[in-house]
């Protein structure tokens, strides 16, 4: 997937897993014309989802919202009582002591959303970030180094 600054913007209705563009951000960086927003468990498009987002990465090109590279994992708490299962059923089957799932990358973009599987990188927050910041450039085909924006406000 290679976007431009005239890709389509993102349709918050379209999933219920897309990150609010401008919630729980606890970093921006600068790259070109676009500005990335890294989010720390942002509240999602749909408040139904099962899904929870401990670290992402957002796009923002002229104020317009175009992708997200996002780290995704199953939310034990909110799929037990749906599945009339245990808590602990579910941490069972998953193999963890924790009230989340095994971290999946997802980006979103033109309308779509494409799964990259399990992330088995480093999972220190520099790490991800890192990892997340890449994916963005990528997409963008952007060779600017991200500059942090240190008072976005």
């Amino acid at each position: 997937m290679i976007l431009t600054s005239s890709s389509d913007e993102m349709d918050l209705a379209s999933y219920q897993t897309i990150v609010m563009p401008g919630s729980a951000v606890i970093k921006r960086y600068r790259a070109g014309n676009m500005e990335i927003r890294i989010h720390r468990m942002p509240r999602l498009s749909s408040d139904s989802a099962v899904i929870a987002v401990p670290l992402a990465a957002t796009a923002h090109i002229d104020g317009r919202y175009l992708f997200e590279a996002g780290m995704e994992c199953d939310d034990l708490r909110a799929m037990a009582p749906l599945m009339g299962t245990s808590l602990k059923e579910l941490q069972a089957d998953y193999g963890v002591k924790g009230f989340y799932g095994p971290m999946h990358i997802s980006l979103y973009g033109e309308g779509g959303k494409e799964s990259l599987g399990e992330y088995l990188g480093e999972k220190d927050d520099d790490s991800v970030i890192e990892f997340l910041l890449s994916l963005v450039l990528d997409t963008f085909d952007e060779i600017a180094e991200p500059e942090e924006i240190q008072n976005p406000r």
